[in-house]
């Protein structure tokens, strides 16, 4: 699993896996210096996905796009320009 520094975070990504359900990709967020626990995010309306690899490689991909989190701790995706 990698993390990195964004800011005053530490931000990593996981997949966990849900009964039935398939996997989810989960962004973790915790504020260095404070006695803040670690936060958990998913992204809005992702659907599931089938296969571990598949939940794998978006999460590498969303690791990627993140590009700030926000005070309470949420992450910032990067957005396409028009």
């Amino acid at each position: 699993m990698t993390s990195r520094m964004i800011g005053d975070f530490r931000v990593r990504c996981s997949v966990t896996q849900e009964e039935s359900q398939g996997y989810r990709v989960q962004i973790w967020t915790r504020r260095i210096g404070g006695s803040a626990p670690e936060k958990c995010w998913t992204v809005p309306g992702q659907e599931p996905f089938a296969t571990l690899d598949e939940a794998e490689q978006e999460s590498r991909s969303l690791f990627e796009e993140i590009n700030g989190v926000r005070f309470n701790g949420e992450p910032e995706f990067a957005h396409a320009s028009a």
